[in-house]
């Protein structure tokens, strides 16, 4: 198939497609007038490129990956180690977020209730007046 195609069944821009071909993620066959064209396999590799960066992966840890299994160097095992230490950074990003949140609600809280002492110190010096 032709880029337009890939385009259309992959979803993938056309930029994005030959961005992934510089950087190795995906590799065209070449006519012999320079056309490329690419393979059933390229749009399985495309589907595992978008499905590992919606799992938080690099392009750089996808890259790893592609080139490990079309090398023959990964198995199972190793990919499910890959998966644990993908979980175990998300883990420590929830946990920095959560704190982010805990902190960022405290100092909400700290300047709603200056606001609200404020508008009472306000309102007492106008009942004075």
């Amino acid at each position: 198939m032709k880029i337009g195609e890939l385009e259309a069944r992959s979803g993938a821009s056309r930029h994005t497609l030959r961005y992934y071909e510089q950087i190795g993620l995906i590799s065209p066959l070449r006519q012999t007038n320079n056309y490329r064209v690419y393979t059933v396999q390229t749009l399985q590799d495309l589907d595992f490129i978008q499905r590992a960066q919606s799992m938080g992966f690099s392009l750089g840890e996808i890259g790893e990956i592609l080139d490990a299994q079309r090398n023959k160097l990964i198995d199972c095992a190793d990919g499910a180690k890959l998966i644990e230490k993908k979980m175990a950074e998300l883990k420590q990003k929830i946990a920095n977020l959560q704190s982010i949140y805990r902190y960022l609600d405290e100092e909400r809280a700290t300047l709603e209730a200056s606001a609200a002492k404020q508008l009472e110190l306000q309102q007492l010096s106008n009942s004075s007046n």
